[in-house]
């Protein structure tokens, strides 16, 4: 049985990862960590899994084969070099870091360690996604992330919510190496996002990502295009298929768990098989998230020049 730490049990842990991590205690001891001692003790106590400490000393006192990140973005550099230079297989969720130069030092490193370094791209793994992404011949690709009245940051908005929207764009695409691309922002007068979007184009396709804070519904959207029709999914439960004999509809099976409909469960699998067995490959390779990144990096040095 594999043994992997936790590391951070904020809000995004405890909704997305925690409820996964308790199903697959057949195939993982988990070993929770945190500063807040009492936070430990209770999600320790709710979801049935050990608490190794609340330190980093704690969990490297451990026998670990791997690590889950879930601390804030600011302090990702930091834990995840640490554990990548202990040869522990890391898993850390998305943005990596804000600064290329530091999310290629951590990907050199984590190849010259002989370890995984995967980020936490849920919506590669969201099931109707990977439907669009099977889509032959796609000739365009749209993604739109929507909320209600939540201007934020814009620094902190474009790594934390557009990256999303940005790697969906290019996964549906393929990843097309060094596509063109071309980048529009508003901001209010103190530096709030309101919208952001980037195109891109590379042969044979165009791609579009964009995020509005101020839509007044919160929406998130994929499409694709194909000389077959238009496919397009919403919340990433519902896809709906635009033909030349009309449209049809499809909503997520009422049994299957949001977090496989969002992707987190399958993504959190495919990491664990991945460490357990040698010979797997990364879910998410480096040079796609480094990609998914680097959009986001060009479009944020854009705004600071």
């Amino acid at each position: 049985m594999l043994t992997i730490g936790v590391m951070g049990l904020g809000s995004i842990a405890q909704k997305a990862y925690l409820p996964v991590y308790a199903q697959m205690q057949d195939q993982v001891q988990w070993l929770l960590s945190t500063r807040d001692e009492d936070k430990l003790q209770q999600l320790s106590k709710q979801y049935g899994l050990a608490a190794a400490g609340n330190s980093l000393e704690a969990l490297d006192a451990k026998q670990l084969d791997a690590v889950m990140i879930h601390t804030p973005t600011e302090t990702h550099y930091q834990y995840v070099k640490h554990f990548l230079e202990k040869g522990i297989h890391v898993f850390v969720d998305k943005p990596l870091a804000t600064d290329m130069g530091q999310v290629n030092e951590l990907y050199d490193l984590a190849e010259s360690q002989h370890v995984m370094l995967t980020v936490g791209f849920n919506r590669r793994f969201a099931p109707m996604i990977q439907d669009l992404a099977q889509v032959a011949d796609k000739t365009g690709v749209r993604v739109d992330k929507n909320r209600i009245d939540a201007l934020d940051d814009t620094k902190h908005a474009l790594w934390d919510l557009f990256i999303h929207p940005v790697d969906t764009a290019l996964m549906l695409a393929g990843y097309p190496e060094k596509p063109n691309t071309r980048y529009a922002v508003h901001t209010t007068s103190d530096g709030q996002l309101q919208q952001a979007s980037v195109t891109f184009t590379a042969p044979g396709i165009r791609g579009e990502a964009g995020i509005d804070l101020q839509a007044g519904t919160n929406l998130e959207e994929a499409q694709v295009a194909s000389p077959s029709g238009i496919q397009r999914v919403q919340n990433l439960d519902q896809l709906v298929v635009y033909g030349r004999g009309g449209a049809s509809q499809t909503f997520a099976p009422n049994w299957q768990p949001m977090l496989e409909t969002r992707g987190f469960a399958s993504m959190v699998q495919a990491f664990v098989q991945a460490v357990a067995d040698p010979d797997s490959k990364n879910p998410v390779s480096p040079a796609t998230s480094q990609l998914a990144h680097a959009v986001v990096a060009d479009l944020v040095n854009q705004i600071q020049e």
